[in-house]
């Protein structure tokens, strides 16, 4: 793992540097993960690494490893397919409220700002689909809906979904892979038909989306454990 650079929010940079370590396969279950050594190989004291490893084992990343020592967690199939019908339906529901929104030109100052990070957003990832950038990828993807869900004025609707997405994203890094080019068209498009002020088209189009999403992880259930 990298070092960590100082910065202000230390305690996300490193449960950030974590997660990453664990989505690439760097860490597996099994390993124990040790705060000193952690601490170490990111160049930062030992209380960020301890608040980090707290975060991760609260969103179900981690888990006891005899009786002091903490692993990364199984992928568990039954629970992230679970997660994933949820996540659809308010994701459509997410959609369809932020066209609807478009339509009515209830979009405020904040929004607007919203509108063009998503802007950037799409932009960027669509070129990172052209060389080696999965890790970031599968980011900006959950940074993608998230910011989506803000457009849909409904602040509930990330609150139900954020303390398990980091878990979802686990899986999503093995299904998206070789899949980024059409993942982020389909993102693209889902976004042209929320500004165009189309409900029935943003659901429908998110729905597709998520079904694919669906259909692909089903690739992998005999696959995790």
């Amino acid at each position: 793992m990298k070092k960590i650079a100082p910065q202000i929010d230390l305690v996300e940079s490193v449960k950030n540097a974590l997660f990453e370590a664990i989505l690439t396969g760097e860490i597996l279950p099994g390993d124990k993960l040790a705060q000193d050594d952690l601490a170490e190989k990111m160049g930062v004291s030992r209380q960020p690494v301890i608040q980090a490893l707290r975060i991760l084992s609260e969103h179900g990343i981690l888990c006891p490893l005899g009786k002091k020592g903490l692993t990364v967690s199984s992928i568990d199939k039954d629970r992230l397919l679970n997660l994933l019908v949820v996540r659809s339906e308010l994701d459509c529901l997410a959609a369809r409220l932020a066209a609807t929104r478009a339509l009515n030109k209830n979009f405020n100052e904040g929004d607007h700002d919203q509108i063009e990070n998503i802007k950037t957003l799409i932009n960027k990832s669509l070129e990172l689909v052209k060389g080696k950038n999965h890790t970031v990828l599968v980011r900006n993807d959950l940074e993608f809906h998230k910011l989506v869900r803000g457009l849909s004025g409904n602040e509930f609707i990330q609150s139900i979904l954020e303390p398990h997405l980091l878990h979802h994203s686990r899986l999503f890094y093995i299904m998206a892979d070789g899949r980024n080019k059409e993942i982020w068209e389909q993102h693209q498009s889902i976004f042209q038909s929320i500004l165009s002020g189309d409900p029935d088209k943003a659901e429908m189009l998110t729905k597709q989306h998520t079904v694919e999403a669906e259909t692909s992880m089903g690739w992998y259930r005999d696959e995790i454990s």
